[in-house]
């Protein structure tokens, strides 16, 4: 095999050994979402390393070797800390190899890199797709090569030198940007597949245990609350007991709720499908927490057109009031509730956005399970865990992207009731309504 073979093939080896074997080892560990991304972005740190200890080529001064692309993988996927961390390995390692020239090019390289990674990322992450991911990569990391060709050509004159890193880098390099990128993706399907089986597993055992006691509890509740209503009309109440029943009738209708929200696992399917007005049923819903929104400050407005969805009426409703709910608690000081309907080729987009105190990646993980909450001892934890299984049984997908101190964005996706409501969207206008 050709010297030359061998030098792209152990780069390539260890560029697939950081993006495949670390993350597969990490998923198996109990440890934090946090501490799996440090150990990932050191991980292709080291790979870089390895890169160009064990370069493809090196003359002039120059080494040439995969670690662009590492670079992209882990800026991209892995955010500002990675990108500037892995800037910096590639930077201060290059150095210690010598060549002015060489470093030079590797400078102006990371350079764009870092600037690219850290003004993009975000929308690499939540806005395309898995297939447009590994596009993405594969056209800068050919951009990278090209340039790093062009300036290593400024100071290298030898033709023969050039025309072996056009037929060996400038080809190894997109190769391996879309392999990297391809096992970076699947990796992460894998991942949130597990995810889902572990939350469907336990969603399931809660649905049993809402279909065998659900009804049982709610009956002696109703008697409960029944009794205190007419205590509560008696003139022989004082003031204070009267204080004590009323109390103890909200928690009474505290339980009936979290016992509604168990019956809705009891019945997964919906019993009466109908088509539903997104527009409509929206409207509804913001009727009904305009007094919550006003007592926090909040704002709502809502850009609405009026696509139709198949689903259950009373079970889309309290999908949407879960949420919307939730953003408005997510501000106790004011803010903006933001909700926007649109069309997404063949499926209706729910959007509904918040300024508020938002979540880190670890908490939105956890959404949907139950009993988790971010309320304390607000929460019931079973709010989320609805949504998710409301729109589950609609076949619909729900998405939530959320920053720590910037608030919080989620994404729902309903099948179309007509696939012509994508061609009557460009006639009808929008909507809005404040609060």
């Amino acid at each position: 095999m050709p010297p030359l073979i061998e030098e792209v093939l152990l780069n390539l080896f260890f560029i697939i050994l950081a993006l495949l074997i670390a993350p597969i080892w990490l998923e198996e560990r109990r440890i934090s979402d946090r501490s799996k991304a440090i150990l990932k972005t050191f991980s292709i740190g080291i790979c870089i390393v390895f890169c160009m200890m064990f370069p493809i080529q090196t003359t002039n001064g120059f080494v040439f070797d995969l670690r662009q692309v590492a670079i992209w993988i882990g800026g991209l996927y892995g955010g500002a800390f990675s990108t500037l961390f892995l800037a910096m390995i590639t930077i201060i390692y290059r150095m210690m190899i010598g060549g002015t020239e060489g470093i030079i090019v590797t400078i102006i390289i990371t350079t764009i890199q870092i600037i690219v990674c850290l003004f993009f990322y975000k929308k690499f992450q939540t806005h395309l797709s898995s297939k447009q991911r590994i596009t993405t990569i594969t056209a800068l990391s050919v951009g990278t090569a090209v340039l790093t060709i062009i300036l290593s050509h400024i100071w290298m004159n030898d033709e023969r030198q050039l025309i072996r890193m056009l037929s060996t880098y400038f080809s190894a390099q997109p190769l391996t940007a879309f392999l990297g990128s391809y096992i970076t993706e699947a990796i992460q399907k894998h991942s949130d597949l597990r995810r889902r089986i572990i939350r469907a597993e336990k969603i399931e055992v809660v649905g049993h245990l809402a279909a065998s006691i659900s009804h049982e509890v709610r009956n002696p509740l109703t008697v409960s609350r029944g009794f205190m209503q007419l205590l509560l009309q008696s003139e022989r109440v004082n003031y204070k007991d009267r204080q004590y029943i009323q109390i103890a009738i909200e928690e009474i209708d505290r339980a009936e709720a979290i016992i509604t929200d168990y019956l809705t696992f009891a019945k997964p399917a919906p019993e009466h499908v109908e088509r539903l007005n997104v527009k409509t049923e929206i409207e509804r819903v913001i009727d009904i927490l305009r007094p919550l929104a006003n007592m926090s400050s909040i704002e709502i407005q809502a850009f609405l057109l009026p696509f139709a969805v198949k689903g259950e009426r009373q079970k889309f409703q309290q999908c949407l009031l879960n949420v919307m709910k939730n953003a408005i608690e997510a501000m106790p000081n004011g803010g903006t509730l933001r909700i926007n309907v649109s069309i997404d080729k063949d499926y209706v987009l729910i959007h509904i956005s918040d300024t508020g105190v938002g979540m880190t990646k670890e908490q939105i993980e956890r959404l949907g399970e139950p009993y988790f909450t971010t309320k304390g001892t607000k929460g019931t934890g079973l709010g989320m865990m609805v949504v998710y299984r409301i729109v589950e049984t609609m076949k619909g997908d729900l998405f939530i992207h959320s920053e720590v101190g910037q608030g919080t964005d989620v994404y729902m996706y309903f099948p179309s009731y007509y696939k012509s409501d994508v061609e009557k969207s460009s006639k009808r206008s929008v909507e809005q309504v404040s609060c």
